[in-house]
């Protein structure tokens, strides 16, 4: 008979905890404290923790209680997560963080009133306690019908046989230091490197008084590699990023050395960049990242809420005209290894393709469960929320602008003076009125049809449905970014992808100074 590799949440914890303190220590051979089937054996027992105290019969008496004082709808959320952080920072370790959180949340519906209380104690009698708060919040006379959950299967939208966050410690961190030795190779002037990473096992349960019953396991993992490099005064950053929902096979399929080398070469690129243009002009966006920019700039006056109240530049708006003909926007929960790609969404639905704007003209909202009720629409399973101690929200999981049919050299054609934004940093948008601007990370002069020179300091400024209009070439080269991007919105964090093929733009507002 095979040995028993369960190891209890205690056990998981107490080596998670002696592995924290020897890695500080500068022990190697603490690597070898946790074995990955025995953090796979501590996952599958909290696996059957959930089960075991959330039961179809459990959960469906918790939810009876929930709307025993009325209201339209109820449903709970579990979850238990194993997480691991790792930061080496001048080739050596800097931190190592195990985590552990677990509980559930009970909600209870009424039209556009919500009643939410949660438990940080996965027992049976904490979480009724939590269904009878949230029930004596919308409070309204009625009575709840019976309820009999049934489980159910979402199709997965890709298989992971050997999930990435089960492998053994030693082999992450050796991916990490053979990111930093190439980093370091790649240019004498690089002076710092620091590493992140993050993997992370989440168990989730779901159980609805529409009858839905779901338990679902999702895995993701990320890394940031930052080199720093230094001359004449001068410093600049580059960054490079792996991961997404990834299985062990993932680092021999990229390189993780040549993204820390080109992560390198763009900080030495970013030494030499001069000052940025100023004014209108043609600006044609990189692939992948790029799609940051439909992100805030569309994508959250998407969101089903914003709608709803009528705070949305979107409002009122389904069927009409709201972007270039050449544009397809796309929100896809079933991108293959996305991060934010899922089964089902964190109300029970099934995660789906939903295409928002097809032929430029606004298709369809991103709802969940209750403002698709108030729109008397049906959810898109876009219903997300960062934990059991938070509500759903409409939110977006991978965003993208569909390919085009254009090569992309050519879209830098008759382009006289104009500005090419490689990879655009942080963003935000006043989503009533579309107004929005980007700071750039890395961009360059376009002259006489040509990327030319890097520059610094670059922001992009517009108005988010004159900016689409003005979409003028859609490459063939479409790129989803699947390993870096987190949406906060309402105070959650959520992981989600971004993406766009090649995308020229006849003008847009390019901060920086004159030209």
């Amino acid at each position: 008979m095979p040995p028993d590799r369960s190891m209890s949440r205690r056990d998981f914890l107490r080596q998670g905890a002696l592995l924290t303190g020897a890695l500080a220590a500068g022990l190697p051979e603490a690597l070898s404290l946790l074995h990955p089937k025995a953090a796979e054996g501590a996952i599958m027992g909290i696996g059957q923790e959930l089960r075991d105290v959330l039961n179809e019969e459990t959960v469906n008496r918790i939810l009876q209680e929930a709307l025993a004082r009325g209201g339209d709808a109820a449903d709970l959320f579990a979850e238990q997560r194993f997480r691991t952080s790792f930061v080496l920072d001048a080739g050596k370790i800097d931190s190592v963080t195990y985590g552990y959180p677990r509980g559930a949340g009970v909600r209870v519906v009424l039209r556009n009133q919500t009643g939410y209380a949660f438990s940080d104690e996965l027992t049976y009698n904490s979480i009724l306690d939590a269904a009878r708060i949230a029930s004596s919040i919308v409070e309204t006379p009625g009575r709840a019908n019976p309820i009999d959950v049934t489980r159910r299967s979402p199709a997965s939208p890709f298989a992971l046989v050997n999930p990435e966050p089960l492998l053994l410690e030693t082999a992450k961190l050796d991916v990490l230091q053979r990111m930093d030795t190439a980093a370091r190779a790649a240019d004498p002037r690089i002076v710092s490197v620091r590493i992140e990473y993050v993997d992370e096992v989440r168990e989730v349960l779901i159980g609805t008084s529409e009858g839905i019953y779901i338990i679902d396991r999702q895995y993701l993992t990320s890394i940031a590699c930052t080199p720093v490099a230094q001359a004449s005064g001068k410093r600049a950053s580059g960054l490079a990023t792996l991961g997404g929902r990834v299985d062990a096979e993932y680092f021999a399929r990229v390189s993780p050395e040549d993204a820390a080398k080109a992560a390198a070469l763009q900080a030495v690129r970013l030494l030499d960049a001069g000052p940025a243009p100023a004014g209108p002009m043609p600006v044609v966006v990189a692939p992948g990242w790029g799609g940051v920019l439909v992100h805030e700039s569309l994508g959250h006056a998407l969101e089903a809420d914003g709608i709803r109240r009528g705070t949305s530049l979107l409002s009122g708006l389904q069927g009409t005209r709201i972007a270039s003909p050449l544009v397809r926007v796309v929100d896809d929960a079933r991108w293959p290894n996305g991060r934010g790609s899922y089964a089902m969404d964190d109300e029970g639905t099934p995660g789906q393709r939903t295409v928002a704007v097809d032929g430029g003209v606004l298709q369809s909202y991103l709802l969940d469960k209750q403002n698709g009720w108030l729109l008397a629409q049906r959810s898109t399973g876009n219903g997300r929320r960062q934990s059991y101690r938070n509500w759903p929200l409409p939110r977006m999981s991978n965003t993208y602008i569909d390919n085009g049919t254009s090569d992309p050299a050519s879209l830098l054609n008759g382009i006289t003076k104009g500005f090419y934004a490689a990879e655009l940093g942080g963003g935000s948008v006043e989503t009533t009125s579309g107004n929005f601007n980007f700071a750039v990370r890395e961009g360059y002069w376009i002259e006489n049809g040509r990327v030319t020179r890097p520059v610094r300091g670059a922001v992009l400024v517009g108005n988010s449905l004159e900016t689409m209009q003005r979409i003028e070439g859609i490459g063939n080269d479409l790129k989803v970014e699947t390993t870096r991007g987190t949406c906060g919105k309402d105070g959650q964090q959520v992981p989600v992808g971004v993406g766009q093929p090649t995308v020229r733009f006849s003008s847009i507002a390019v901060g920086g100074s004159s030209i």
